[in-house]
């Protein structure tokens, strides 16, 4: 019977995804919309919530998005997270809290950063669009890392998570690299080889770059316990996902694999949680001490992208002759002065781009910069909550963050069990790329990065329980 199920459900998807090819490049009439809802409803039915929950998560990088009017959804994968949103909330009222899971620091700084969320949505300057914002927070959020940490007690289903979104990628790179070949893997046509899956080669170089982290960690990590498919599997993913990075053309993701690796060292020399912390605040306050000097630096620094890899990377502390990093740099001042006017509350989640407009300076534009509104957001993951929801805001992804990178670190150094170990490392090390490059952009607000992120983070909790319930069976 289960074979039968699984063959079906198959063909759903396959349908599936047939169905959203054909609406992306024939435009074809919005009511069809209600067939792939229907099919993944008769899926629900057939096959149980975590298998499911695999096959969304593996369609996440090959959803298309259609829109109606300003407004989108990614087909085939947020109408079955916002079905799975309300079965989470049946189960919560049916069975009740795991205590273990929800009393968890990482949970309650998840939490309390969506709680956040919702406040300064209420206090928004647009409150429509701080709604939606929150809305799609939501359900990213409750899918990933609410689903998933529970999902993620049979550690098992920790590997079936991150190969499912891998192997969904790796399909995209495929794709994206055939086309890219096209070009003759040009770097100035790379930006909409993944159309229509992804908006830009930047989240795509970001979402490669988590990929191919775990990926490689699973496959080079020395545990007996991992199977000769599983490391077949890993380096398939992790291979893919690393020419990606490469073909990206997206220098933050280059990057973060590069700091990752440094990290890596830190990790190997045994470095504590609490020295992070006191270096990462010697940075910032010589940061601070010193940051007209910086400023000026950037300014006036003359290295050009796009004429080597050496270039490429020079040019990102470039900000008088790369378009893109004086545009960041005009984003982040106008958002810095928005933020001095709404510090508390900030302006409202998902408001940034409607908003910042007035606050530019005519001598810090670029050509690419505009005044409609429609060109992005402020290009960082830290920054981009203190616009929005103030300074809280700000301190509440800090909080996430912060704990995240400690429960992580505690549990691969703490833990006897090779195969919890490794995974401790793969998430770690993964999301790590990811916060690396939220100095730069920020993707949370699209479900390719979201699903990745909020399901590691709940792999980050079902990981730790475990690690302690290890310890609870030792000291017996």
């Amino acid at each position: 019977m289960q074979t039968l199920q699984l063959k079906r459900f198959y063909l759903y998807s396959f349908i599936l995804l047939f169905i959203g090819f054909y609406i992306a490049y024939s435009q074809l009439y919005l009511g069809s919309l209600a067939i792939p809802i229907i099919l993944f409803g008769i899926s629900l039915f057939l096959l149980s919530l975590d298998k499911v929950m695999l096959i969304v998560v593996f369609f996440t990088p090959l959803s298309i998005k259609i829109l109606f009017g300003n407004s989108g959804i990614n087909i085939p994968d947020e109408p079955l997270m916002i079905i799975m949103l309300f079965l989470f909330i049946i189960k919560v009222f049916e069975q009740g809290f795991d205590k273990d899971f929800f009393q968890h620091p990482l949970t309650l700084a998840v939490t309390f950063n969506l709680f956040w969320i919702l406040i300064t949505t209420v206090t928004s300057s647009l409150p429509f669009v701080s709604f939606k914002f929150f809305l799609a927070r939501f359900w990213c959020t409750v899918f990933g890392f609410f689903w998933g940490g529970l999902l993620f007690k049979d550690i098992k289903k920790i590997k079936q998570y991150l190969f499912a979104f891998g192997l969904g990628l790796s399909i995209l790179v495929i794709y994206t690299t055939i086309r890219h070949a096209q070009t003759g893997f040009s770097d100035k046509k790379v930006w909409a080889m993944m159309n229509p899956f992804m908006d830009d080669h930047t989240v795509y170089g970001a979402v490669c770059s988590i990929v191919c982290t775990f990926s490689f960690v699973i496959f080079l990590y020395r545990n007996k316990a991992t199977k000769f498919l599983d490391r077949l599997m890993a380096i398939y993913i992790g291979g893919l996902a690393l020419i990606g990075v490469i073909l990206s053309y997206s220098r933050a993701a280059w990057l973060s694999l590069v700091f990752v690796l440094g990290f890596y060292i830190l990790l190997k020399l045994k470095i504590r949680f609490k020295s992070l912390v006191i270096a990462l605040m010697i940075f910032l306050g010589v940061g601070l001490i010193f940051n007209g000097e910086i400023y000026q630096y950037l300014r006036f620094n003359k290295t050009t992208s796009g004429k080597s890899l050496q270039g490429d990377i020079k040019s990102i502390s470039n900000v008088k002759t790369d378009e893109s990093n004086v545009e960041r740099l005009n984003r982040w001042e106008s958002g810095w002065r928005m933020f001095k006017e709404k510090p508390y509350f900030g302006f409202g989640p998902g408001t940034y781009m409607f908003k910042y407009s007035p606050y530019q300076r005519a001598h810090e534009m670029t050509s690419i910069s505009t005044t409609q509104g429609t060109m992005g957001g402020v290009h960082s993951e830290y920054f981009g909550p203190a616009v929005e929801s103030g300074i809280v805001g700000f301190l509440s992804i800090i909080l996430v963050f912060g704990t995240y990178l400690s429960t992580n670190m505690k549990t691969y150094y703490q833990s006897k069990n090779k195969e919890v170990k490794m995974l401790a490392l793969s998430i770690l090390l993964g999301l790590l790329t990811y916060f690396f490059h939220g100095l730069m952009n920020n993707f949370l607000d699209q479900d390719k990065a979201a699903i990745i992120f909020w399901g590691m983070m709940g792999m980050t909790v079902a990981l730790s329980i475990h690690h302690k319930k290890e310890l609870n069976e030792i000291s017996k």
